[in-house]
């Protein structure tokens, strides 16, 4: 399993793409960084609004865009269909998302070059990078042991933000 990028690597990250670090950004990075499970943007402006109160939802749109342009960040589908939001693992991996709580897994890194040498070779493309997602109920939500799911989500679907 991979560990999550801290939010000083992140941030070393957006300085070294030549984006400044702001309280918008680092309450966007706090966000993303305090839980398990991915979120949707509102999700996120909802949490990092309690560090920096006057941030816009605009911002946390183009603070999220940013985080994805340095690798910081990744763009998933969340639970619920909806778009959401998880802090990268690294440039090729493996994540597994609950359809019910929206918990974020990273598993084993799979040998999926020959998927990509084979994608290459069909279309002509130089494949940079992948990303696999795989969708299903986590053992939480299934009532299995374990644990609950994770805090701040339910295991039943519930109203969007």
């Amino acid at each position: 399993m991979h560990e999550r990028p801290t939010r000083w690597e992140a941030e070393t990250r957006l300085v070294a793409a030549g984006y400044r670090i702001t309280r918008q950004r680092r309450a966007v990075l706090a966000a993303l960084g305090g839980t398990q499970v991915c979120l949707t943007a509102n999700e996120v402006y909802d949490a990092a609004r309690c560090a920096c109160p006057s941030m816009g939802l605009a911002t946390v749109y183009r603070t999220l865009e940013a985080l994805i342009d340095v690798g910081a960040v990744r763009r998933v589908h969340g639970h619920e269909k909806c778009e959401a939001y998880v802090a990268a693992l690294g440039s090729q991996g493996c994540s597994v998302v609950c359809t019910r709580c929206g918990r974020v897994r990273e598993v084993a890194d799979y040998d999926l070059r020959g998927v990509a040498d084979a994608a290459a070779a069909e279309t002509g493309y130089v494949i940079a990078d992948h990303f696999l997602q795989l969708s299903g109920v986590c053992g939480a939500c299934r009532g299995l042991a374990g644990g609950a799911p994770p805090e701040g989500r339910r295991a039943s679907a519930g109203a969007r933000r």
